[in-house]
């Protein structure tokens, strides 16, 4: 899954994440957030695996998007793969390609011309 963003919106990206990164884990393990124009949903598991999804303003909360991902396709896929070591960057092409389908399969996606 690619991700192709204006150099302003890295920008933005990058500091949003910078943000999350400096805030107190939340009891549910769940944050989200918006800009003027995009909303950045997150998820953080009981033992520390981050979640992160930007969408358009008008989606809803993805707090069981996110947990759905992190419990069939990243437990399934990587955590119960002898061949992925979680300390090393993900580079499952099996992983990526069933996440695309995933978010491809969601009602809100759309994907935009480029």
């Amino acid at each position: 899954l690619s991700l192709s963003l204006a150099p302003s919106d890295s920008l933005s990206l990058a500091l949003s994440l910078s943000f999350l990164h400096s805030l107190p884990v939340r009891k549910d393990g769940f944050l989200s957030f918006q800009t003027s124009r995009y909303k950045l949903h997150y998820y953080e598991t009981p033992t520390g695996v981050k979640v992160v999804m930007n969408t358009d303003l008008g989606v809803p909360n993805c707090r069981d998007i996110l947990h759905q991902i992190y419990s069939t396709l990243f437990v399934e896929l990587v955590v119960r793969n002898p061949l992925c070591d979680p300390s090393a960057p993900l580079q499952s092409e099996l992983f990526s390609s069933r996440l695309d389908a995933f978010i491809r399969a969601l009602p809100f996606f759309s994907p935009r011309a480029g």
